[in-house]
């Protein structure tokens, strides 16, 4: 009798220890590996906002923008961080901006699977969004070490109408969404090296009056828009 217990019992334990081991391995593989792993990189985004451009816009209000990279091996989208207004669709008291940054909302749905514009039962996750910051913004990601990546930042300010991109259109159309001029979009690559930098160029627009899903590579009429963004540098720890 005690050498069946003992039998068993060694069976037990023997099976508990297939299941650390496999337990183990799990945790081990690069999707779970911790944030200071050997085989992982710190990209860092800074970002100088211009406060002397977007108070003199119509809402005077800070800009709404977001920050992805897409890994053009394996073609997958990353939200690296987004203003929580348009990442938790949750506007508070303000007029409701649905193209506040439309083309970033097209990538988010290719990444997440998800359709239409975040909203507050459907937000971004935590980790990924925020308050609004008024000048300066430092954000960081954790990145496997010595890959490629393409960034794209997209921003946009409300109420910032000029000639191009007035109130009311010459064929009657009117902007009911306080646009102004629609939302810019940066470019950048980068190899996550230690010591990298990069800075990014301008790419091209999005639309004053509808939702697109595409990048308007015509920048005519994009004024103070441009000057949003004083200083943009991606650099690499």
């Amino acid at each position: 009798m005690k050498n069946k217990l003992a039998h068993i019992l060694f069976l037990s334990l023997f099976a508990a220890g297939i299941l650390v081991v496999i337990i183990g391995c799990r945790n081990s593989t690069p999707g779970n590996e911790p944030a200071n792993s050997p085989n992982k990189a710190a990209l860092t985004f800074s970002l100088k906002l211009d406060p002397e451009v977007y108070t003199k816009s119509h809402y005077k209000k800070p800009p709404q923008f977001a920050v992805w990279l897409e890994d053009p091996l394996h073609k997958t989208i990353r939200t690296v961080w987004v203003t929580q207004c348009t990442g938790r669709g949750n506007w508070g008291n303000n007029i409701v901006r649905p193209i506040s940054l439309p083309y970033w909302v097209s990538r988010w749905n290719l990444e997440t699977q998800c359709k239409g514009d975040p909203t507050p039962e459907n937000p971004t996750i935590d980790a990924v969004t925020g308050a609004t910051p008024k000048d300066d913004f430092i954000i960081e990601t954790k990145v496997t070490a010595n890959s490629v990546w393409y960034y794209y930042i997209e921003i946009n300010t409300s109420g910032d109408y000029n000639d191009a991109f007035p109130v009311k259109q010459k064929d009657g159309r009117r902007d009911l969404n306080g646009n102004g001029q629609p939302s810019i979009i940066y470019k950048g690559r980068i190899t996550s090296l230690p010591g990298q930098k990069s800075i990014p160029e301008l790419i091209g627009r999005t639309d004053q009056l509808q939702n697109v899903k595409q990048i308007i590579d015509n920048l005519d009429g994009i004024t103070t828009a441009r000057k949003l963004l004083s200083e943009i540098e991606v650099s690499c720890q």
